[in-house]
């Protein structure tokens, strides 16, 4: 019996307390061995995947923690904050912003206009004008309206598909309109950016040049 595992030494030892004629112990032994050791093994299996996923559920559970922390303290996600950065664009466009001086220009400048000139308030293919903001970069030892953002909200029941077009002046002559089709649903509003950065290269206005704006609708085709 030496050479014999001690699991099977033990399970010999007890088997040869009961009365068992006509069986082979050996045989009954290694029997016992193995469904014992299938049993740990399962045992074992089982209680791995509990771990596993006792595991996975705390990270979960920290993962979304730390999710709801960050929104209270006021971290949102990049697509909230590309919606709340246009929000707050839309919002804050009331009025005219500019660091200098612009007036409205009445004459439109353009044979493709399709209606009358319009400033702020002004109402054209049932979009209204409720705010401009004007951006001003370095020109030719000038400052030049490089960007011009236009708000406009469509106060109709109807959906508005126009083509607002913005017309600039320098010194009451007109230098260059830029178009930017656009639909807008009952009620809603779009924001219009119009950009001139040829401005920088081909624009030489006087120090004392006087600006004027405008804006108007041209055809969709």
């Amino acid at each position: 019996m030496s050479d014999v595992e001690p699991l099977i030494k033990r399970e010999l030892q007890w088997m040869a307390l009961g009365v068992l004629e006509n069986r082979d112990l050996a045989e009954l032994a290694l029997y016992r061995v193995r469904r014992r050791r299938i049993k740990r093994a399962v045992k074992l299996v089982g209680a791995v995947f509990v771990a596993a996923f006792a595991v996975v559920g705390l990270v979960a559970a920290i993962h979304g923690t730390s999710a709801l922390i960050g929104n209270k303290s006021g971290q949102v996600s990049q697509s909230s904050t590309d919606a709340l950065s246009s929000m707050t664009l839309q919002s804050q466009i009331e009025g005219l912003t500019s660091d200098y001086p612009i007036t409205w220009e009445q004459s439109v400048g353009d044979t493709g206009a399709i209606s009358k000139a319009g400033g702020l308030g002004d109402t054209l293919g049932g979009l209204t004008a409720q705010g401009l903001k004007v951006s001003w970069e370095q020109c030719n030892g000038a400052q030049c309206p490089i960007t011009w953002t236009l708000s406009v909200i469509n106060n109709t029941g109807d959906i508005v598909s126009v083509n607002p077009a913005l017309m600039i002046f320098v010194n009451h002559s007109p230098v260059v309109s830029a178009s930017r089709p656009t639909t807008v649903t009952p009620g809603g509003s779009a924001v219009l950016v119009y950009n001139f950065p040829e401005f920088q290269s081909s624009l030489k206005p006087s120090a004392g040049a006087s600006w004027q704006w405008n804006w108007f609708l041209t055809s969709l085709n």
